[in-house]
Formats: C-alpha cells, structure tokens, sequence
C-alpha cells in the first residue's frame, strides 16, 4: 500500500465509511475523499472482507460516478481476489458447473455460500426438516437416504461436483429424505443470496436450476428399494377447497385461499391454488392451515393440517400445487364418502 493510500486508511476513524466520504465532500476535498475510498476498498479486498469492499465500491461509484479508472482498477481488485481464494482445485471441481455459468458469476456465487466442513457421520439435513439452503459439494461424499418404519432405505451416494437441496431451493417443500455426511466439505447457498445475485446476473438462478436437474433423486432411484415412499395411498379427487392460515397461536388469520382439489389420501391432500408472488408461496410451508373440503355442492368437511410442499406448475402461470399434511388421519369411512361423493359429482354433475 502506498504512503498516500497508507495515510488516509489511518484516517478512520468511528464514523462510517459513508459519512467520512461525505465530510470530505462537505469540505470540498473531493480528490481527498475519492482516494479514501480507493485505499479502503483495496485494503478491505486484500484483507478478504469482501462484503465490506463490494459496500465501499458501490459507495464510490455513488459518490464519484465520474471517477471511471478508478471504479474499473478497484473492481478488478476485488475480483482478483476473491479469484485468489477459490484456487485452480475448485474450480477443477466445478468445471462442469462452468460450462453453464460464466467464471464471474461462479466468483459471485462462490463468495455468497457459506463454507462448512461435515464430519463422519455428520447429519447434514434431517428427512422432513425446512432447510431451503442449497449444498455444493467441494469434497467427500454425502450418503443420501430415507426412513421407513424406523428402517434406513438406502438411495444413492453424491460426490464432489454435484449438487443436493435443489428440490427444496427452488420450490417450497420439506426434505423427504436424509443427507448424511461421510466427511465432507460443502458450500451452502440461500434463497435469499440467490435472489440478490439474480440482481447482477439476470438468468443465474435458472441456469443453476437446470444444471441442479442432473442431480435430482428421481422415482426410479426409490423405486431401486421396491418399496413405496407414501405412508398412505392417493386417490384423485376433484372439488373446492377453502385454506385458512393460522397465526402462531392456532388462530384464524383472516388469511383465506380457495383452491382445485387434486388428490386425497388418509393422510393429506393436494390442491391447486393461484399465488401471485413466488415469495408468498414459500411464506406457506410450515403453516398451519384450517381446510374446508368441498367435494360435492353442499357438503362441507372440516380439518386441520400443515403446509409440506408448494411447487410451481411450469405449464400454468402462477399456480402452484399445494400439499398439506392433516393433522389426523382419516377414518377409512371419511376417506370412503370424500372420494364416493367426489366421484358422483363428477359422473353427475
């Protein structure tokens, strides 16, 4: 650092950043003000506070828009070094990942994970949890699994270069499985960084969606056990349904929905319902929810029960099926009429 640049770092003082800018405007010390900036955008890089730096170099471009050379040099600082800290070994890990995203939104990516080492044995997310995050595997395997009965049903084992949560990332759904560390080093990405990087990369949460496609745990994985996954079996069943959220206290919102019915079983049931907002639909999961299942005109059935998934239908703007877990199960009796009185709507209507 030079002595100039050396100099104005030892100016800070307890005052923000912003405001010592300001007071250098304020003085008519621009030239001042803007060196002051460089130096602290360049040492906070080196120093590898990337946070702080993109902050700074924001600041700069606001206060001194003018200032090009100056706004070009330091961002290729900040670049260089967060670079600097993936080294050639990731980005050989991740080149497939590459082919689909360009190296400035991986660097981007890449420095809004949170980085963490899972020892032996390591529960890393628990089957039926609300972890949205999504994990880049750097190194290790992770052991993917679900329980039945209490019996460990085994899927399949992931690596370094793949990807697991995409499920739960990009649609609002509890985890139906178990992903079990077998000493491993993954990078966790948040629903919300990923909604402030689309900011700056237009596109990158699609491109990452797609890619996540290879990885998916599909059907055919499950039905690798022969066994099926649902406690309960499904029935189609058409009519209306009513959702009332609660609040934390078991009480009605006054935040009400009406929606298709899809399918039932003793245990839960589907719908489809239009959300307008992407957001409002992950504020779904983990709800409590009052029903009024509608199957035939007239006839109304009460139950309580909770929000497990809400997953966007790609052919439909703005619908999205709906899964709610009951809060009891059904009586074979109650399951029976439900799906009977259905079926008579639907041949008679």
């Amino acid at each position: 650092m030079s002595d100039i640049m050396l100099s104005m770092s030892m100016q800070a003082t307890n005052l923000s950043k912003e405001q010592q800018v300001h007071d250098f405007l304020a003085q008519g010390e621009t030239e001042k003000g803007k060196q002051f900036l460089v130096a602290m955008i360049t040492e906070r890089a080196r120093q590898r506070k990337f946070n702080e730096a993109d902050k700074l170099h924001k600041l700069l471009m606001d206060c001194f828009p003018m200032a090009l050379p100056e706004i070009i040099r330091t961002a290729e600082i900040i670049e260089n070094e967060k670079t600097a800290t993936i080294g050639k070994s990731q980005l050989a890990v991740w080149s497939s990942l590459l082919k689909v995203i360009d190296l400035h939104e991986f660097i981007a990516l890449y420095h809004c994970m949170e980085h963490r080492r899972f020892a032996q044995g390591e529960m890393i997310v628990k089957q039926g949890s609300q972890n949205s995050d999504l994990y880049f595997i750097h190194s290790g395997r992770v052991e993917l699994f679900f329980k039945e009965k209490g019996a460990k049903i085994p899927l399949k084992t992931m690596g370094a270069g793949e990807i697991l949560g995409a499920g739960t990332f990009f649609e609002a759904s509890v985890w139906t499985i178990n992903a079990l560390s077998m000493g491993t080093e993954v990078s966790a990405l948040k629903v919300e960084a990923i909604q402030q990087l689309q900011k700056d990369f237009p596109g990158i949460d699609s491109k990452l969606n797609d890619f996540c496609a290879r990885f998916t745990v599909s059907s055919a994985s499950f039905g690798i056990t022969g066994r099926e996954r649902r406690m309960y079996a499904r029935s189609r069943i058409s009519g209306v349904v009513k959702m009332i959220l609660f609040d934390k206290e078991g009480k009605d919102s006054g935040v009400a929905a009406k929606g298709d019915l899809f399918d039932i079983s003793a245990g839960g049931v589907s719908f489809f319902l239009r959300i307008s907002k992407k957001n409002n639909a992950r504020l779904l999961l983990g709800r409590a929810v009052g029903l009024t299942i509608a199957s035939v005109p007239g006839s109304r059935f009460n139950i309580g029960g909770v929000v497990k998934a809400v997953r966007s239908q790609p052919i439909v703007g703005n619908e999205y099926a709906v899964s709610v877990q009951f809060d009891r199960e059904l009586a074979q009796k109650e399951l029976k009429n439900l799906i009977l009185t259905a079926r008579e709507n639907t041949e008679h209507p």
